[in-house]
């Protein structure tokens, strides 16, 4: 039995075990919320069934995710601790991440049981920055000093401005389409077991496909990256880093460093940049060590694997943070610059790296929580919103909006809500028709709108404490 004992994972491995299945069961719960959104139009249009819309929406999130790659995904990972980041190999880290799901999956299962549209994206942010503070409480340091501000404010700022711009889209989309179209029926609010004309339907059918595929490249990815996460800390041999597997894969990491060599040298004399610098020729050494050595006689270890994971997360960070330093581009030529950009992209290629099978397990995870849990959310935007029911034009103006928002935020890698962008939308269709707003409903959305970052901050970090004192 003692040796049995010895070759069982370790604790920590478990937990990540358990950990991983309550991220596949939120990427479930974010199908209730935010993929049920996308589903509104044409299910309460009688446009498609049930099981025709998600079965669209699975489809396309799946091609989303797929096409769009990961860097929205990345710059919510990125907002954890670096040794999260890294690899969660601790029974200390896995806790944390623990108190961070169940804080996740806890909010998004209680707003959805409410019939109250929620933000996945508000949701796990606030969660990331509560375990972020429990992480630094931890350890010792400043709770403020756990959140990574640089990437911190540009989310948060992003995110309580896309419901903005979504309302706003909405009403002039509306306003257009009045203006513009001539079918009665585009206006008429929805008649129970009434299905619309081909010409109504397809715009909508259009504006379903368009939401789903950029919620996957956008919304989609966020739990790929905390799964990919847990991945990097069970089995970091498969999924932390494998710096060299062929000739051509080692000669591309020597011409990266040799190519960030050469830049930091050149930046280094200069007064404002010198620390930025410095710190990326002193974490490129490590870095050289790894891709130099003979693998056959001195394999890499699981903590050095891990290690040099973190090596490049820090030089990822010092590069991207020096191609926003005017004075660092400036003292570069053309040439320099465009090695700065090349290495800053095989970095990030290095470090973002995503298996298909999370993808497609994602995809799945996020149809079967739409099949199971869309009603309540297409019943409150559907009927609950105006005081008439949902017209076409409406639907399709709210499409439109978030469409429009969530392109925006995959250009800038942001991660952008699709509950409020098309929430907010639908709100602006309904002032868009001259409708009344029903004002317990919007008050609800707001509230939980305004609530769930900070609410979830404190939650996540009452269970990282938590989980930690109990686990550790």
């Amino acid at each position: 039995m003692a040796e049995l004992i010895e070759y069982l994972p370790p604790p920590s491995v478990w937990l990540l075990g358990f950990v991983f299945v309550l991220i596949v069961l939120q990427e479930a719960v974010n199908g209730f919320h935010d993929t049920a959104n996308a589903v509104t139009t044409v299910i309460y249009s009688n446009s498609l069934t049930p099981n025709q819309a998600i079965s669209v929406s699975v489809l396309c999130n799946f091609l989303g995710v797929l096409l769009g790659g990961t860097a929205v995904a990345f710059s919510l990972v990125f907002l954890l601790p670096k040794e999260m980041v890294a690899g969660i190999s601790t029974v200390s880290e896995a806790s944390l991440m623990l108190g961070l799901v169940v804080t996740a999956v806890g909010w998004n299962l209680t707003t959805w049981w409410f019939g109250i549209p929620n933000s996945t994206t508000h949701t796990y942010i606030g969660s990331i920055i509560g375990v972020s503070m429990a992480h630094a409480a931890i350890v010792g340091k400043p709770v403020v000093d756990g959140i990574n501000w640089v990437e911190g404010e540009q989310v948060v700022l992003t995110l309580f401005l896309s419901p903005v711009l979504g309302f706003g889209l909405a009403l002039l989309i509306f306003w257009l389409l009045e203006k513009f179209l001539k079918s009665p029926q585009m206006f008429e609010p929805h008649q129970e077991g009434v299905v619309p004309s081909r010409a109504v339907r397809i715009p909508l059918i259009g504006g379903l496909v368009g939401v789903s595929l950029l919620h996957g490249s956008n919304d989609g990815q966020k739990s790929i990256g905390l799964m990919l996460m847990v991945l990097m800390g069970m089995m970091p041999g498969l999924y932390a880093i494998d710096p060299v597997k062929d000739r051509a894969s080692y000669e591309h990491a020597v011409g990266v460093i040799d190519d960030l060599e050469s830049v930091a040298t050149t930046l280094a004399p200069h007064e404002v940049i010198a620390p930025h610098a410095k710190a990326i020729l002193k974490e490129l050494d490590f870095l050289k060590d790894v891709v130099t050595r003979d693998f056959e006689r001195r394999p890499l270890t699981e903590q050095e694997e891990i290690d040099f994971r973190a090596e490049i997360l820090d030089v990822h960070a010092a590069v991207g943070r020096a191609m926003k330093h005017a004075d660092a581009l400036k003292a570069l030529n053309a040439d320099e610059q465009a090695k700065l950009r090349r290495a800053h992209a095989a970095l990030s290629r290095l470090i973002e790296d995503v298996p298909f099978w999370l993808i497609v397990l994602s995809s799945v995870a996020l149809g079967i929580g739409t099949g199971v849990g869309y009603r309540k959310i297409v019943a409150t935007l559907g009927s609950k919103m105006g005081g008439k029911a949902m017209s076409p034009a409406q639907g399709l103006a709210a499409q439109s909006a978030a469409v429009a928002a969530i392109a925006a935020g995959d250009l800038g890698a942001m991660p952008v809500s699709t509950t409020h962008v098309l929430t907010s939308g639908v709100a602006g269709g309904v002032v868009g028709a001259g409708d009344q707003l029903q004002w317990s409903t919007l008050r609800a959305i707001v509230v939980t709108w305004l609530t769930t970052m900070p609410g979830c901050v404190l939650v996540a970090f009452a269970m990282g404490i938590l989980f930690h004192a109990a686990l550790v």
